[in-house]
């Protein structure tokens, strides 16, 4: 069981923050688990169990969040990306499955830790030990918090498998 404490956490209050760098996204921060995308410059990234979602504009995807008010992260990273590696470590993925990859495989992947990091908390703790992690931006989240709650990786599946069941349940036929 993980969990991770940030030392600030300053409200989002221009949109033009995200424009420029590397961010993660955590979407529903204040759920087990949550939800993780990033972006660069600009152009979001995204692993979900119906598809993946590749250089989407951050503004419409921040508008949904925005309208949804969902409790929203954005985690400034410092380091160099390169567009065409993300699409490229994206490319390896259709989708997040149980057993197979989640959100955050292809991000794992692209920091080079894929094998040794298996929740949010833990590849945040690995990127603070080598001095990457920036600013970190809030939207939508509640008065004093300040850190992700704990879960394991049996909860990251727990939820995949239910995502799966409702995908499939979706494309039943209601004649039989």
């Amino acid at each position: 069981m993980s969990d991770y404490t940030f030392d600030h956490i300053y409200p989002l209050k221009e949109r033009a923050n995200l424009h420029k760098g590397f961010f993660l996204w955590v979407w529903y921060a204040d759920k087990i688990p949550p939800h993780i995308g990033c972006s660069l410059d600009g152009a979001y990234f995204n692993l979900k169990v119906n598809g993946k979602e590749m250089g989407l504009k951050t503004d419409k995807v921040l508008s949904l969040i925005e309208t949804k008010k969902i409790p929203t992260l954005f985690i400034k990273i410092g380091m160099s990306i390169q567009s065409n590696e993300l699409y490229e470590v994206y490319n390896h993925y259709q989708k997040a499955a149980t057993g197979k990859s989640t959100c955050l495989s292809p991000i794992t992947e692209l920091f080079a830790c894929s094998s040794t990091v298996f929740q949010l908390s833990e590849l945040l703790k690995h990127l603070a030990n080598e001095h990457k992690l920036e600013t970190v931006f809030g939207l939508n989240l509640a008065d004093g918090y300040s850190s992700l709650p704990a879960y394991t990786t049996v909860d990251i599946d727990n939820r995949l498998r239910k995502l799966e069941n409702v995908k499939s349940e979706k494309h039943i036929s209601p004649i039989g």
